[in-house]
């Protein structure tokens, strides 16, 4: 089965800075950008978690030369009500998205701990702290259940057993 074509994204503007947008409609399911870099196993700020002890960073070069073609997954921001969610090293979108629309994904449920914790400006929880999901509460963690990343479960799961 040959692979679906990939949406057409941009880095533009945003609330936090720089952001990453879909320049076309995308539908729910549909893998938006794949994350490619070097696999470490310690989170960093530009890094991020796609399995137990995998977080993928950028090239070093392409984050200080400011870069907006390569490693675009960078500019992804944190959103508490995301857009997409990460499965592995992709980024899938968890609804129908439309064109001109920011793709963002939910940190605290990506990251186990965050490298650099920061104060959320999505505007849907007023400002709380980001750090990732081993500080969440449990009624913090029950609200991510729908797109909280696969790693983190089975991290969950195994400290359980």
């Amino acid at each position: 089965m040959p692979a679906q074509p990939r949406p057409r994204i941009s880095v533009r503007p945003s609330s936090a800075g720089s952001g990453l947008w879909c320049d076309e409609d995308v539908a729910s399911g549909c893998v938006v950008i794949e994350f490619d870099g070097d696999v470490r196993p310690d989170p960093a700020r530009y890094s991020v978690q796609v399995g137990i002890d995998e977080h993928v960073h950028p090239d070093e070069d392409a984050v200080a030369s400011r870069d907006l073609t390569r490693f675009r997954w960078r500019f992804l921001n944190h959103a508490c009500a995301p857009s997409c969610r990460v499965e592995g090293r992709t980024l899938v979108a968890l609804r129908d998205l439309e064109a001109g629309e920011e793709l963002t994904f939910d940190y605290n449920a990506t990251e186990w701990s965050m490298a650099e914790p920061f104060h959320c400006v999505c505007g849907v929880c007023g400002g709380s702290i980001v750090r990732g999901f081993a500080h969440l509460d449990a009624a913090a963690r029950a609200v991510r259940r729908a797109w909280i990343a696969g790693h983190l479960v089975e991290r969950i799961n195994h400290a359980d057993a």
